[in-house]
């Protein structure tokens, strides 16, 4: 008989050990389903369309390219066979009048003319900390102090005209 009540506490034993086990599993799925869906509805109300939270609905913006704007490289191997760079900073304290003075020479048919902005990194390599160099040849060799104007004719420098934006004026205007 002890035998037999020995065998029934084994049996029981074994199936609270698996009822305690699969209990142990239920609950388990439940909290990682719970978890889960929490996530998931946070989520959701974060980024709630009808709230406007965090979208933002994208503009239409027409394009543009604009042709007069080039790098200090490029002073050399434009085209036509003749014309202006204006080489000033847009920023600077006369850019106004020097924009004035670059759309008023572009707006006259025949007359090329190009600017470059000198406060754009690529362009800082032409600025000159002592002397300009008036006789460049190519774009590696030019050096700019301020505004500067430079005539351009066939791929060669035919004049070089820095200092006021008077003297510029003067140049453009002839």
């Amino acid at each position: 008989m002890a035998n037999r009540m020995q065998r029934r506490r084994s049996k029981q034993k074994v199936e609270n050990e698996y009822t305690q086990s699969t209990k142990s599993i239920i609950i388990t799925l439940v909290v990682v389903v719970v978890v889960f869906l929490l996530f998931y509805f946070i989520t959701v109300m974060i980024n709630n369309s009808n709230r406007k939270l965090n979208t933002k609905e994208p503009t239409e913006e027409e394009v543009s390219i604009q042709y007069y704007e080039i790098l200090g490289d490029d002073t050399f191997v434009m085209s036509p066979h003749e014309y202006y760079v204006l080489f000033y900073d847009f920023e600077g304290p006369e850019a106004v009048y020097y924009d004035y003075l670059f759309n008023q020479y572009a707006g006259v048919e025949n007359q090329y003319i190009y600017k470059v902005d000198l406060s754009k990194g690529f362009n800082k390599k032409f600025i000159a900390e002592d002397e300009t160099n008036k006789k460049a040849k190519k774009a590696g060799d030019l050096k700019v102090k301020e505004a500067t104007l430079i005539k351009i004719r066939k791929g060669k420098n035919v004049d070089y005209i820095e200092g006021s934006s008077q003297v510029i004026a003067n140049e453009l205007m002839k």
